[in-house]
């Protein structure tokens, strides 16, 4: 499997520093973009092929391969291309991930 895109999945991380206070003087923490890279293929996908090939109905714009990746999830944010992705499905094979992604407005 030929990998040639590369992909981040970005992930929402709890500052360990306050950024400020609020009216009752507690700390204040921001949630912080961090993004990790990954390898994958991206090809454009529909809901209904979604249907007949994994027999479910999810709101779908692409399909990405790529190796098994644990901070891949439901809901999960992946961007490509400097648009954002919401993960809607994902089947997990022995040596690799198939992610259906849907575009997030």
């Amino acid at each position: 499997m030929r990998l040639t895109k590369t992909l981040y999945i970005v992930e929402k991380v709890q500052s360990n520093t306050p950024s400020g206070t609020d009216e009752f003087d507690r700390p204040i923490y921001d949630d912080i973009p961090t993004k990790t890279q990954f390898l994958g293929e991206v090809e454009p996908f529909s809901t209904r092929l979604a249907e007949q090939r994994y027999g479910v109905t999810v709101d779908v714009s692409n399909r990405v391969f790529c190796l098994p990746n644990e901070k891949i999830r439901i809901k999960s944010i992946i961007e490509y291309s400097g648009l954002e992705f919401e993960v809607t499905e994902f089947t997990a094979y022995d040596n690799h991930y198939e992610v259906l992604i849907k575009k997030v407005k």
